[in-house]
């Protein structure tokens, strides 16, 4: 699901898509993903950097 993930952003150093909740996970965050054992991301939004310019609208 991360291809429609409005944190899904470009890394122009890797070339490469990467996901900028990363950064901010701790380690409590990723045991409880890995504990819980759903594939569901609890960062997930779905949508783009341009949602937010369109409800400004």
């Amino acid at each position: 699901m991360c291809e429609s993930c409005m944190h899904l952003e470009y890394d122009e150093g890797s070339q490469q898509y990467v996901c900028s909740i990363d950064f901010i996970m701790d380690e409590d965050d990723l045991a409880k993903m890995n504990y819980h054992q759903s594939n569901h991301c609890p960062y997930y939004k779905i949508g783009d950097e341009y949602t937010l310019v369109r409800k400004q609208n």
